[in-house]
């Protein structure tokens, strides 16, 4: 049925238009801002081509439509736009924009329900030419289309004694282009547990089951249960147990083990608990030993070690925040059916079963600067991956930095600080992504600096002849400089290239920006950027000037 529903194209973007006034309540008003972009561009090479390149001229028109309301049980947001090329040979195209989303509960504390939509411009390839402008005419510029859809239950009953929760998440993708032509996904989680606060027995179950369909076909389940009694008043013990499976994924190792064990647990301090455990795991014998530790608000630490599948395994996390600057959280661990996946010897160097999972999030604040280091790892479908996108952890306010509060508007003066996040491409398939990005944001007085590294390796899991990895690595520099209140000039480059078999490509561009603001509704701007790219199709070169004029209504 999900299958059904998500693979209508001509219908699924709308829905979510369609659910957002219907779900938002008497508390507060619509908030609509309409807008109007006009643009003039001058291109020297507009087909993104290695041999004869044309110059054109370009004039582009954007009208927008944003609308906003926040109500007492939940929020909705739409940003809508379509942008018509005119090019001086007499040909046209139509571009359109979408972002939307909302978080409303018509059941307070029973019912939620979560959605976003999203219609953009991408690349179906990054080792054909490729541009950081969407007015070039090259055919490997794609329109993508995405819709996620999450309902969720959530249920206490028996006076708190057993608590119940239940979301379906249904997941919408595609893009013209062959390497994605759609690809749908439902992610099922259920689970129930005991109060927060059993006496004596306490006990939790969790299923969960995430089928992505393609060019190719996969699921991953899992399933976990754990029971337990309270034999003295720091002590339970308990029967625990569970499996993970994986369908479709040639290459994903570290599941489809059925577990069973009994331990205890020893709680001598609200502050410390350490936990035992022996069983099996398939046809060997499993043990292990876990401590946990909160020593304060600010610090908490735990790990286990010991023997699964007839090899070492182990986890470790912890998450330190000193400070309201500072945050620093991590993760590591190897050989246990924990929800994490990996991948086969060939491409991590481990035993034939076992895994390593690692996770990073820091970053700190200083008066002038935020420096912020993040690395994660994660099993993706093909309908996830076009939702990557970069982000904007922080604005820059007269030199300062500050937070970036979630569905609140830019602070008028303040600039968005980009952090970049590597473009994964465009395949039919299930990949297993690393990523890591380091950031420095940093103030010069009047002027700011801001600096991001990053790299991405992407293996597929698919059992497809375009399985395969890739890597990515981008750096990403810009220097700005508020001339007055009204007026500001920035200056950056950046790099990026990706490498897969055979193919490669390598990216740089360099860009000069002056942005103007004429009234509190009228802005303009005027940039010139030159690029180069050196890929499997040639040497491709681009000079471009650019005026802008935008107005909101």
């Amino acid at each position: 049925m999900a299958r059904k529903l998500l693979s209508n194209n001509s219908r699924v973007l709308p829905l979510l238009i369609g659910l957002l006034p219907a779900f938002t309540f008497a508390a507060s008003d619509w908030k609509a801002t309409t807008g109007l972009s006009l643009t003039q561009t001058h291109s020297d090479n507009v087909a993104l081509v290695s041999t004869s390149p044309e110059s054109a001229w370009i004039t582009q028109v954007s009208p927008s439509l944003s609308l906003s309301r926040q109500g007492r049980r939940g929020s909705a947001n739409l940003t809508y736009s379509l942008s018509e090329l005119l090019y001086d040979s007499g040909r046209n195209s139509l571009t359109q924009a979408l972002n939307a989303s909302m978080q409303v509960e018509p059941v307070v504390g029973v019912l939620k329900l979560d959605g976003n939509a999203q219609v953009g411009q991408s690349y179906a390839s990054q080792f054909a030419a490729t541009s950081q402008n969407s007015d070039t005419t090259n055919s490997n510029r794609v329109e993508t289309r995405s819709l996620a859809l999450t309902p969720s239950l959530h249920n206490e009953l028996f006076d708190r004694s057993l608590i119940t929760d239940a979301s379906l998440g249904l997941n919408y993708a595609s893009a013209g282009s062959s390497a994605l032509a759609s690809s749908t996904s439902d992610d099922l989680k259920l689970g129930l547990r005991s109060g927060p606060r059993p006496e004596r027995l306490s006990y939790a179950a969790n299923y969960s089951r995430n089928n992505a369909y393609g060019a190719t076909t996969s699921s991953l389940t899992g399933d976990s249960y754990n029971v337990g009694y309270a034999i003295l008043s720091k002590t339970r013990v308990f029967l625990g147990g569970g499996n993970n499976g994986a369908q479709g994924l040639s290459a994903l190792q570290g599941q489809g083990s059925h577990y069973t064990v009994a331990g205890a647990t020893w709680f001598p301090t609200r502050s410390f608990t350490l936990t035992g455990t022996a069983g099996r795991s398939g046809s060997s014998p499993t043990s292990s030993l876990s401590a946990n530790w909160t020593p304060t608000r600010r610090l908490t630490l735990a790990a286990t070690s010991g023997r699964r599948n007839g090899s070492a395994s182990y986890s470790l996390s912890g998450n330190w925040t000193p400070s309201v600057l500072t945050s620093i959280s991590g993760s590591a661990q190897k050989n246990f059916d924990s929800g994490a996946s990996g991948v086969d010897t060939t491409t991590n160097g481990l035993s034939s079963y076992g895994y390593t999972s690692y996770a990073l999030s820091s970053s700190h604040r200083l008066r002038r600067a935020v420096v912020g280091l993040n690395y994660a790892e994660s099993v993706t479908n093909a309908s996830q991956q076009i939702n990557q996108v970069s982000t904007f952890p922080f604005y820059l306010c007269n030199g300062q930095f500050q937070a970036i509060v979630s569905g609140q508007p830019m602070p008028a003066g303040c600039q968005p600080v980009s952090i970049a996040i590597p473009y994964t491409q465009l395949l039919n398939q299930t990949t297993y992504n690393k990523t890591w990005a380091g950031t420095l944001n940093f103030s010069l007085g009047r002027s700011a600096l801001a600096f991001s590294l990053s790299q991405s390796r992407v293996q597929s899991l698919s059992n497809s002849s375009a399985a395969g990895s890739s890597r990515q690595n981008g750096v990403d520099a810009n220097w700005s400089l508020p001339l007055s209140s009204r007026t500001a000039i920035s200056l950056g480059t950046n790099w990026s290239k990706a490498e897969a078999a055979a193919q490669e490509s390598d990216t740089w561009a360099l860009y000069w920006l002056l942005t103007h603001q004429l009234s509190p509704h009228v802005s303009s701007s005027l940039s010139a950027r030159h690029s180069e790219q050196h890929a499997t199709s040639g040497a491709i070169e681009e000079n471009r000037v650019s005026a802008q004029l935008g107005m909101t209504f």
